[in-house]
C-alpha cells in the first residue's frame, strides 16, 4: 500500500457508543454528516443520516408497504447531498427490495428521484458539475438527465485479480493540477468476513479515466481500531434475524483538498467516522514515484 494510516494524522469525528454506530462521514467546509446505524426492534440494523450534534437530517420510516432507511450520504455542494435509500419489505425485514439512489436538497427538504435502476443496489454515484460518474467498470458518465455521454470497459484485470471488483467511493478531487478519485474493492477472508482496499484512479480533464495506481492507496486492517471497540461492535451487530458481518474496512466518502492537506472523510472498520489527513506535498511526492496502469 502507498500509505499506512497508522503513520497519518487522523481525527476521530464520531464512533460506536454501544447504542448507535457512526461511520461513513462526508464533509464540506465546516459541515459534517454521518451514517448513524442502530437496531430496529432488535431484528435488523438500519440507518439514519445525522449531523455532528446528532440532529436528524434523514430518518427511517414505515409506509404501507416498505421500511425505508438512509445510508452513505455525501455532500454534493453546500445545499445538496446524495444518499442511498434502502427499501425493505415491512413484513419480511430481511428482504431488501432494492437500494435507490437519490439527491436531497437540504434547504427545500425535497428529493430528486433518478430513473436509472440498473442494479438492485444503486450506490455511490459521484457528481461533478453537470456530470454524474455512474460506474467504474464499465466506466460510465451520465449528463444531468442520465443520458450516457461516456462508457468504456477499462483495464482493471490486475486490480480485480488481487483486490476484488472495484466500485466508486469518492468525489473527483484535484491535486497539483491533476484530477483523481478513490475507489474501493474487497476480498473475502472467511464466512461473513471481508477486507477492503482503496485504489487511486487518475482522470483526464473530461473525467474519463487515464490510469490507476498499481498499489492500493490504503489497505484496511482491524488493528486501525481499538480492539475492544471493534469486538463490542461485532457483538452488538448480531440481531434476532442475522449474524454479524465483520469488516476490515477503510471506506472513503469524500475528499476535500485545502491549502495544506487532503482531507479524506472515511469510515474505519465500520466503528468510527474519521478525517484522514495527507499533506499535499507528501501526496504529490509519493504519487509521482508510484507505477500506474493505463486503462
Amino acid at each position: 500500500m502507498i500509505f499506512d494510516i497508522k503513520n497519518l494524522e487522523i481525527d476521530i469525528l464520531k464512533k460506536f457508543n454501544n447504542k448507535n454506530n457512526y461511520f461513513n462521514p462526508s464533509c464540506i467546509n465546516n459541515k459534517i454528516i454521518f451514517r448513524r446505524e442502530h437496531k430496529y426492534e432488535d431484528k435488523i440494523l438500519i440507518s439514519d443520516i445525522v449531523d455532528i450534534d446528532d440532529n436528524i437530517i434523514l430518518q427511517h420510516y414505515l409506509d404501507d408497504i416498505f421500511l425505508w432507511s438512509y445510508e452513505d450520504a455525501r455532500f454534493i455542494n453546500e445545499t445538496e447531498i446524495s444518499v442511498c435509500c434502502c427499501k425493505r419489505d415491512k413484513n419480511d425485514l430481511l428482504k431488501i427490495i432494492n437500494v435507490e439512489f437519490k439527491k436531497y436538497n437540504l434547504i427545500t427538504k425535497q428529493f430528486k428521484n433518478f430513473k436509472t435502476q440498473n442494479a438492485c443496489f444503486e450506490k455511490h454515484w459521484q457528481f461533478f458539475n453537470e456530470k454524474i460518474i455512474y460506474h467504474i467498470n464499465p466506466y460510465t458518465i451520465f449528463d444531468d438527465e442520465e443520458n450516457i455521454i461516456y462508457k468504456n470497459k477499462i483495464n482493471l484485470e490486475h486490480w480485480i485479480e488481487k483486490y476484488g471488483n472495484p466500485g466508486l467511493s469518492t468525489n473527483v478531487f484535484e491535486v497539483d493540477g491533476i484530477k483523481y478519485l478513490l475507489f474501493h474493492s474487497y476480498i473475502t477472508l472467511g464466512k461473513l468476513y471481508f477486507k477492503y482496499f482503496i485504489g487511486l484512479l487518475r482522470l483526464n480533464d473530461d473525467l474519463s479515466p487515464l490510469a490507476y495506481a498499481y498499489r492500493p492507496l490504503f489497505e484496511a486492517n482491524r488493528e486501525y481500531s481499538d480492539n475492544k471497540l471493534l469486538t463490542d461492535l461485532w457483538d452488538w451487530r448480531k440481531t434476532g434475524l442475522r449474524e454479524t458481518v465483520k469488516y476490515e474496512v477503510i471506506f472513503p466518502m469524500n475528499v476535500i483538498v485545502d491549502n495544506n492537506n487532503l482531507n479524506i472523510c472515511a469510515g474505519v472498520n465500520d466503528c468510527s467516522a474519521v478525517n484522514i489527513k495527507i499533506n499535499k506535498n507528501t501526496f504529490v511526492n509519493k504519487i509521482k514515484n508510484e507505477p500506474f496502469i493505463l486503462v
